[in-house]
């Protein structure tokens, strides 16, 4: 009634002016949609009394303002009123899986954070009850978690090498790796169940749950000292230029385990061969997207870090990382075949455009110096002084080089 479908004035007042350019697309699209096989609701408002209106339009208006909307009224609080709900929407056209399933954990940690992150810290809060000061802290750790994950956002086909480390924003997609991610986050346990956790009652675990997140976020990417400023491109993308959920969450499973054990060596280790790394992955990257998928789904994250983990020691080593080396680590058995989908249609499809433009501009992204692996300056660059301070280095040009945060703090300090 109001023409807003996620795009208009009152969204743009209830996400603080915070919509993605995904969401966007879904408003116009809808928009369009309605209109041209309904008629907007000012339109049809108009035509009630109208001489001019055709007999469609003319009953179309008349049940706009004759019929009747079925309410249904619940009594008591509104934690009762939350699972009515519930049951409400379980029935008749079913939900969603991720959509139910936070539904049923809606007072969980890790369903609060999901939601938190998805709007940056804005839109609906799932975390009101919380004392401000708690909200405060949920609202600041999920917008940063945001920024580190989704942006920039994802657009297809791939133009840009500054692609997003949790790739699309789109709700059920994002969710449902934000569930993923958050639960392998947490270095302090083993990976989460949602379903087994009890329900956080005054905002402390959620709290809690974004800072983990974010450290290991940090990991991966951002300027703090920890960073290992992983290009999204080579580690999180396959050849086509399409985010892969089970890579991303099997480096994130990968570092997590390292943390947990203190396995301080292995980011050593992994910046010693960083540069054979990155040329094993861009070189092998639909042989891998093959392999993973004769992988059972549940088990795909596992293998990753497994692979990955084997990948590191090898190389590290001195040694070569051989197609048995590759089997035995994903867990596959067989013949290793870089097969690839050939297409007869004259038209150049978004995927062949984004895997083009992945092969001529990887070749030439800037590289750092100290590991020799790719820099991803929009969100990951530490400056260095190449002759040290301590050794009367200046701050010119000339005395300045970017590398990455860790291989700056952790490898030539």
């Amino acid at each position: 009634m109001a023409d807003d479908y996620g795009d208009g004035a009152i969204s743009l007042e209830f996400y603080k002016g915070e919509i993605s350019d995904h969401q966007r697309g879904i408003a116009v699209r809808t928009r369009n949609l309605v209109e041209r096989r309904i008629g907007r609701y000012t339109s049809l408002k108009a035509l009630v009394g109208s001489e001019n209106a055709t007999p469609l339009q003319i009953r179309r208006a008349g049940n706009l303002v004759t019929r009747a909307l079925d309410l249904q009224w619940v009594l008591g609080n509104s934690d009762i009123a939350e699972t009515s709900f519930f049951k409400i929407n379980s029935q008749g056209t079913p939900l969603d899986d991720i959509e139910e399933m936070l539904l049923k954990n809606r007072r969980k940690a890790i369903a609060i954070a999901a939601r938190a992150v998805l709007r940056a810290g804005f839109g609906h809060k799932y975390w009101s009850k919380f004392s401000d000061e708690i909200q405060k802290q949920i609202e600041g750790a999920a917008s940063g978690l945001h920024d580190l994950l989704f942006d920039p956002e994802a657009d297809t086909p791939v133009r840009t090498l500054d692609l997003p480390l949790g790739g699309t924003v789109s709700p059920i997609d994002a969710l449902a790796l934000l569930i993923d991610f958050l639960s392998i986050a947490d270095a302090s346990r083993q990976t989460r169940d949602i379903n087994k956790d009890i329900d956080d009652n005054d905002g402390t675990d959620t709290v809690t749950t974004l800072l983990r997140a974010t450290s290991i976020a940090m990991r991966m990417t951002g300027n703090g000292a920890a960073s290992l400023g992983l290009h999204p491109a080579v580690y999180f993308y396959n050849e086509r230029g399409v985010h892969s959920r089970h890579l991303f969450l099997g480096i994130t499973l990968l570092i997590t385990t390292k943390l947990s054990n203190n396995d301080d060596t292995f980011f050593v280790k992994f910046t010693k061969c960083r540069e054979n790394i990155e040329q094993y992955l861009i070189a092998n990257k639909s042989l891998l997207t093959q392999l993973f998928a004769n992988v059972n789904r549940a088990a795909r994250v596992t293998r990753v870090r497994d692979m990955l983990d084997a990948l590191v020691k090898k190389l590290s080593d001195g040694k070569e990382f051989t197609n048995e080396d590759l089997l035995t680590s994903v867990g596959v058995v067989g013949r290793v075949l870089d097969v690839r989908t050939l297409t007869s249609s004259s038209n150049i499809s978004d995927q062949t455009k984004s895997a083009v433009f992945l092969r001529a501009t990887l070749s030439q992204a800037p590289k750092c110096p100290v590991c020799n692996g790719l820099l991803f300056p929009r969100k990951s660059v530490s400056y260095d002084h190449q002759v040290r301070v301590r050794e009367g280095g200046t701050g010119d040009m000339d005395n300045t080089q970017m590398t990455h945060p860790y291989c700056n703090t952790g490898i030539r300090n």
